[in-house]
């Protein structure tokens, strides 16, 4: 008789925040005892159809960020139980019910919304023999419908004010919903001796993720150079760092290339800001550290949530251009930094950064009490 309860966490490789969720999840579940595993089902089951639409995915977010905008229009307006008879995602059913099959789990995990339709249709045949599963949501207050249209009998959210969304518009049960917050990894926490940067950007630290326009990233990093002389900047390029070092070139040693998995907590720790993209991850992220956020690029629909709730915290703000990313900066750091520490006071206030904590509760309580 096996002791050890397992949990399959079932994720996808668009973008960040699935397979982060995901991670934190596996990793709380792990210091509980648990056995956890995370899979991308989709990549195993299809794998060329998956890098194909994943290329197609990358490039809306990187070229065409309008065009994924109507397309989450179109995502939100789709039933996606009548997904579930196209070829490919048949044939992701299939590997499901291996999976379950196999790896025998006590508790399923949907970070992705299509798994959960999965599971209703496997449980309608009585194929699903009694296996609880629940729905872990990525993105903040604007909640698409696909997320929460399938039966799952557990919805956890970010935020109240998703959760308040999805009642009013979708009419779903209270009774399923559970604002955990979003799963963040154990080491995403606040340095305690992080001191606030001198008005003149003494000792000033951002970490920037390069996902604007490259123009656009150039006059940032360049504009931050020459307004602040001991600014020190950890870009985040990804595969964008060979043609960034050459447009770089007159920042000398003031930026640095970071961004690996095991670097990006740190990095954050020992950031007074975070520029870049409003993804949900890395938004929670900056919650668990305490690093106020300054959003120049969303993908319309599926991150305008995540800044507004920034916005609404007094956490983060939008900077539309880079003469207004310097002036909101050299504000933030005027009468010693105090733009600066009200933020961090806000994020700290907000208490956003234990997401994986409460949603494991969450799922113990509802399943497991």
């Amino acid at each position: 008789m096996r002791n050890e309860r397992k949990a399959l966490l079932l994720s996808i490789g668009y973008g960040r925040g699935h397979e982060a969720a995901a991670s934190a999840l596996a990793q709380e579940f792990s210091e509980r005892g648990w056995k956890a595993k995370v899979l991308d089902l989709c990549a195993l089951a299809k794998p060329r159809m998956f890098r194909m639409t994943q290329r197609v995915y990358r490039a809306c977010v990187r070229r065409m960020p309008w065009a994924w905008g109507i397309a989450y229009a179109q995502i939100d307006a789709t039933d996606w139980a009548h997904m579930l008879n196209l070829p490919g995602i048949a044939g992701s059913m299939r590997r499901l019910q291996e999976l379950l099959r196999v790896e025998e789990p006590d508790l399923v995990v949907c970070t992705y919304p299509l798994y959960a339709y999965m599971l209703d249709a496997l449980a309608e045949r009585g194929q699903l023999k009694g296996i609880p599963y629940a729905v872990v949501v990525t993105d903040a207050l604007r909640v698409n419908s696909a997320w929460v249209r399938a039966r799952a009998p557990l919805i956890c959210l970010p935020d109240e004010g998703s959760c308040a969304h999805v009642q009013r518009q979708y009419g779903v049960s209270p009774e399923r919903l559970r604002s955990t917050g979003f799963p963040v990894r154990a080491g995403f926490k606040p340095l305690e001796t992080r001191r606030p940067p001198g008005e003149r950007g003494q000792g000033l630290r951002v970490v920037y993720a390069a996902h604007a326009r490259l123009e656009r990233v150039r006059a940032d990093v360049l504009g931050m150079v020459n307004a602040w002389p001991e600014v020190e900047v950890t870009l985040l390029a990804e595969e964008r760092e060979t043609r960034l070092r050459g447009m770089l070139g007159d920042a000398g040693g003031h930026v640095r290339y970071g961004g690996t998995i095991g670097s990006i907590a740190e990095d954050l720790r020992q950031a007074h800001f975070y520029i870049g993209k409003a993804g949900a991850a890395t938004v929670f992220e900056c919650y668990a550290t305490q690093t106020p956020v300054l959003v120049n690029y969303v993908l319309p629909g599926q991150e305008e949530g995540n800044q507004q709730l920034l916005m609404q915290d007094g956490a983060g703000t939008y900077v539309e251009s880079t003469g207004e990313m310097l002036q909101t900066v050299e504000r933030l750091l005027e009468h010693e930094a105090a733009g600066w520490q009200r933020m961090v006071r806000a994020m700290r206030t907000a208490k956003r950064g234990d997401g994986a904590v409460r949603t494991v509760n969450a799922l113990l309580q509802r399943f497991f009490p």
